[in-house]
């Protein structure tokens, strides 16, 4: 097990570093530059002269590009994030601020993600066929086949404009975090559903199922008990690139519901030249992707026994 997260740890901090690599000179291709945005009025009003020549000099202007990459990793390793080239402050407490919000919603999107989708999977399975089984089906269907950015406009227009429940956009309170957690969740819910009951129709037509029926035990409990424990790995290891897809659709999901979090913190930079900030946005989002990979593969292989197996021989 030690070598299997070793290894998979040297997978991870490899692809983090082409990453960091990509992030780093796609930006300076992108239009516009860093000395652009070091002479924006709204920098220059936020900052002072002084900030301005020790910005340059701490990101290393006057320096080869690859020599102010090796400074940017060093900055990131010692967290030393700078400021952002728009309102001039410091981009660890924008990600203090917008971080939580992103947690929050996507804490919010799993929950939903997992609370609907394990329990209706299991009942399609176990119900096979019937009504029940036939909407859980449907759910997916929609869920899988609605784009994000068009669940939204018509969940928005159905529950905020039409009923007047909920409010379109923002934050502040419980009613703010449904809509936008409701369409995060939905693609996640429909793969998860599909994927626990076909997970667990296999396990159901396993030899080992009979024979629990032959020792007399209830069919809830083989069902709940043991063809369930069986069924869960594959959903397991599904979360973790679950989670990334998340990750990806809250830049969206933010920027329609105007919720203050990293993802749209990170298309404004990019649509400002906020070049700094952009920059360690993006590299976190990206480390966030990569650990919920490996977070995915150790579990999976905690898990399921057979994986270990394989992975010893």
């Amino acid at each position: 097990m030690t070598k299997f997260i070793v290894g998979r740890s040297l997978r991870a901090f490899v692809i983090f570093m082409i990453a960091t690599i990509v992030v780093f000179f796609g930006l300076r291709v992108a239009p516009g530059s860093v000395e652009d945005a070091l002479i924006n009025p709204a920098f220059r009003a936020a900052g002072s002269a002084t900030l301005v020549e020790n910005l340059q000099a701490r990101l290393g202007l006057d320096k080869p590009l690859m020599l102010q990459y090796l400074i940017f990793l060093k900055n990131l390793v010692t967290l030393d994030l700078g400021i952002s080239l728009i309102s001039a402050k410091p981009i660890s407490d924008i990600i203090k601020d917008a971080g939580l919000n992103t947690l929050v919603l996507a804490g919010a999107a799993t929950f939903l993600t997992y609370t609907l989708a394990i329990p209706l999977g299991i009942l399609a399975a176990w119900k096979r066929n019937s009504p029940l089984d036939q909407g859980a089906m449907l759910i997916a269907v929609l869920g899988m086949g609605i784009p994000n950015f068009f669940l939204a406009i018509l969940l928005i227009q159905w529950f905020a404009v039409d009923l007047g429940w909920l409010p379109v956009a923002g934050s502040g309170s419980f009613e703010h975090i449904v809509l936008p957690a409701a369409v995060l969740a939905a693609e996640s819910v429909a793969i998860n559903l599909r994927m626990m009951r076909s997970s667990l129709l296999e396990q159901l037509g396993q030899d080992y199922i009979r024979t629990l029926h032959a020792k007399g035990l209830s069919p809830r409990r083989i069902v709940t008990v043991h063809a369930v424990r069986n069924a869960l790995p594959p959903v397991i290891a599904l979360g973790g690139l679950l989670l990334r897809n998340l990750l990806a659709f809250t830049l969206i999901v933010e920027v329609i519901f105007r919720w203050p979090g990293l993802g749209s913190q990170i298309v404004d930079a990019v649509l400002k030249n906020d070049f700094t900030l952009a920059q360690v946005l993006s590299v976190l989002l990206i480390l966030a992707v990569i650990f919920f990979n490996l977070l995915a593969d150790v579990a999976h292989q905690l898990v399921d026994p057979r994986v270990r197996e394989r992975a010893r021989s």
